[in-house]
């Protein structure tokens, strides 16, 4: 799992291993929170499976990318934690709606062709921010994977967002001083590089 509002942070693996052991020993249920992370943003699935060995989660929650924009959430869950949900425990609002599932189903279907362009695109926005933070020294350190990357930075970036939005690149500010990139799937190095342009011109008059 990687934090979204808390500023780009990716669980280490030894958190996570922790996480599953004592929710083990107590009796307690593991919830992977993917609703930022997961379906494909951090270049797998989900944020989970990028532990080495996997760490297995008893519930799972994932929304945003899920339907393309349309309104739809999901909640995953094992044997065990399924067994605690009796018919009419748990509603929602948007349940249930058609268009929304059907284009979910639809998104599922070519996520697996999406997965290896997010991870070299990732992995290049990755390089190109770590580039900007050599060259400028208010960039404290860059973080995340796949398509979902952070710059924290040694200021507020509040500014630096309403700069780059005026030159035409859309980025936001998340624990007051982390830069938060969330490109779209569809994203190509070249339009990494257009960011990277206008990073370097907001980047250079930052104070």
């Amino acid at each position: 799992m990687i934090q979204g509002e808390g500023g780009i942070h990716p669980l280490t693996p030894e958190f996570a291993a922790k996480a599953r052991e004592l929710a083990t020993r107590f009796n307690a249920f593991l919830v992977a929170d993917e609703i930022q992370c997961g379906v494909g943003r951090a270049g797998t699935y989900f944020a989970y499976q990028r532990a080495n060995p996997v760490i297995m989660p008893d519930i799972m929650v994932t929304a945003k990318p899920l339907a393309c924009g349309l309104p739809l959430g999901v909640i995953v869950s094992n044997e065990k934690a399924a067994a605690t949900i009796k018919p009419g425990m748990h509603g929602t609002t948007f349940g249930g709606g058609a268009l929304a599932c059907r284009v979910a189903l639809e998104f599922c279907d070519i996520l697996d062709e999406l997965l290896p362009a997010i991870q070299r695109v990732g992995g290049y926005f990755h390089v190109v921010l770590n580039e900007l933070a050599r060259k400028y020294s208010v960039i404290k350190e860059v973080r995340g994977f796949g398509l979902m990357l952070g710059a924290d930075l040694h200021i507020p970036g509040k500014q630096i967002v309403l700069d780059a939005m005026a030159e035409g690149l859309l980025i936001n500010c998340t624990h007051d001083t982390v830069l938060r990139f969330l490109p779209a799937y569809i994203a190509t190095e070249k339009e990494v590089d257009q960011a990277a342009k206008i990073l370097n011109k907001v980047l250079a008059k930052a104070k």
